[in-house]
């Protein structure tokens, strides 16, 4: 019976405890520690529902807009987009080998290219490649695949209308390095983005 008591009273201060640390907040602004993104504002000064002042919030953006990519794409028409670009970007998404899912290492080109597609409005192609590791009939899905990743986490994590891509498969058709390296064959896994002209 006290094993049980003390048990239940252990249960009691450890959710006790957990509950606390959940509402904690150390700056006072009323927004918990867990979901502050401002963590560090003036004691009892007036936030909005992140947590930060009028004045973070404003650095933020300015600091955002700053960040803002420059980024090239090569057009479906063999162009660059923008006109006043001279040479294409290298974001491309990467991929493990014999893998569709996107890694959080590849979190990076997202952001990149989330403030991009936010800016410019343009549709794109999102097209698959793979190594030449394995036959077409393997390759070819897993391309198509790996664009449809890509494409699922823009529309359902970034907001993106899914119109606004095409995707494709290219295989292991198309490589941009040597095969007959790891490290090629790298490079060869990846999603690339074309700009669709209208």
């Amino acid at each position: 019976m006290k094993a049980i008591l003390f048990i239940w009273i252990a249960a009691f201060l450890f959710t006790s405890n957990l509950s606390a640390r959940q509402w904690q907040d150390e700056d006072l602004d009323g927004v918990p520690d867990l979901k502050d993104a401002c963590a560090s504002t003036v004691a009892l000064q007036r936030v909005d529902a992140r947590g930060c002042s009028v004045l973070q919030a404003n650095t933020q953006q300015i600091q955002q807009l700053n960040i803002m990519p420059t980024l090239c794409f090569i057009t479906d028409v063999g162009q660059l987009y923008p006109s006043s670009c001279n040479q294409a970007s290298s974001i491309a998404v990467r991929f493990e080998f014999a893998k569709s899912q996107v890694s959080m290492s590849q979190q990076g080109a997202f952001q990149n290219l989330s403030r991009w597609l936010s800016a410019t409005r343009v549709p794109l192609a999102l097209v698959g490649h793979t190594d030449s590791v394995g036959k077409d009939s393997v390759n070819q899905p897993l391309s198509l695949a790996r664009a449809e990743q890509v494409k699922n986490i823009l529309v359902e994590q970034f907001g993106f209308a899914e119109n606004r891509f095409q995707i494709k498969g290219m295989g292991s058709h198309h490589p941009i390095a040597s095969n007959q390296t790891d490290y090629g064959r790298k490079l060869n896994r990846r999603v690339e983005f074309i700009v669709i002209v209208q």
